[in-house]
């Protein structure tokens, strides 16, 4: 090869390399252009760069997040009510007697208690009147008491700021508050105490609380000097028998005129035939008023030591269980009238 022909050669060999570098660094018309990476909201921005401009906005048609769930209805608080007076304030502590309140939201009464009792025979007349019966005082003992009412929705216990005052001042209460005071006490040293046979020493002792007077048929001087009206059940029967000016004699057939304070004595089985003699005397503490309308009667005593000793009616049905002659003549009564 001549010097001239190399020459050529190395020539046409640099313009096609020039060429191919030309045409390598010219994009081709139909190539898409690869769009730039965006930048995520986890990428660590570089350092000096603000991290809002790493965070891109939502898109204007980007979809609607999901409602929250639906907020409940509260349920509607319902007013407790409140009594603003009441007609009965004072009364005895033997006696029932009814009474009526008024004040607002009493449609949500549910109860009124006195000294923590519940009032029986609650009556809701409408949203601002109600009435209910006041029974006698706890034990016949005088006491202020508060009253305080429950409600539908609420059953705790709401003061009203209203009291009723029981008030021992009848010759009835001053009888039945003596007797529930020391119906369990042994021993007396104004009357002394006859261990195991005091029933009607006791009994004598309500009468005279009651307002009896003594006399030289009906005395006690102190213990150990008493009349046998005074300490014998039998004794007792056989004078207010005779004293229809003190009581009225009723037998068990004739209970239902029977009252609180009334005396009621037992015969016990396998006494004499005769059915003279009586062994055991109470007072009327508390008359039950059955389904069938009849009247069933407790009793307060001594030497057995009950407060509401009973029922006349249980022990007659078992009486007449024990096939016992003339059951219902081992139990009598003596309505007072003084």
């Amino acid at each position: 090869m001549t010097a001239r022909t190399t020459t050529i050669t190395t020539a046409l060999a640099a313009a096609i390399v020039g060429a191919l570098a030309l045409g390598a660094a010219a994009p081709a018309e139909a190539t898409t252009p690869t769009p730039a990476p965006s930048v995520s909201a986890s990428t660590t921005p570089a350092p000096g760069t603000s991290t809002s401009a790493a965070s891109p906005s939502p898109a204007p048609d980007d979809p609607p997040t999901a409602d929250p769930s639906p907020t409940p209805t509260p349920t509607p608080v319902v007013p407790l009510p409140q009594v603003a007076t009441i007609d009965k304030h004072v009364g005895h502590t033997t006696a029932s007697r009814t009474a009526t309140i008024t004040g607002t939201h009493l449609l949500n009464l549910a109860g009124v208690q006195i000294a923590g009792v519940a009032m029986p025979d609650l009556v809701v007349l409408s949203d601002d009147l109600a009435r209910f019966v006041i029974p006698n005082a706890i034990d016949y003992q005088a006491r202020t008491a508060a009253i305080t009412t429950t409600a539908y929705s609420d059953p705790t216990a709401q003061p009203t700021g209203l009291t009723f005052q029981y008030r021992v001042t009848s010759k009835l209460d001053r009888q039945m508050a003596y007797a529930f005071r020391y119906w369990n006490v042994s021993s007396n040293r104004t009357f002394g105490y006859l261990s195991g046979n005091d029933c009607a020493n006791f009994a004598s002792q309500t009468l005279l609380a009651r307002g009896w007077k003594r006399s030289s048929q009906w005395f006690d001087y102190g213990p150990g000097r008493w009349s046998p009206t005074w300490v014998s059940s039998t004794a007792l029967s056989r004078w207010l028998q005779k004293r229809k000016d003190l009581a009225t004699h009723l037998t068990y057939a004739q209970r239902d005129l029977v009252s609180v304070g009334d005396i009621v004595q037992f015969r016990w089985p396998g006494h004499p035939k005769s059915y003279s003699s009586w062994d055991h005397t109470a007072i009327v503490s508390k008359v039950v008023v059955l389904p069938n309308g009849r009247h069933d009667i407790f009793y307060v005593a001594h030497t057995t030591n009950r407060q509401y000793g009973g029922s006349t009616g249980a022990l007659a049905a078992w009486y007449s269980g024990q096939r016992i002659k003339g059951s219902t003549l081992h139990i009598q009564f003596f309505h007072l009238r003084r």
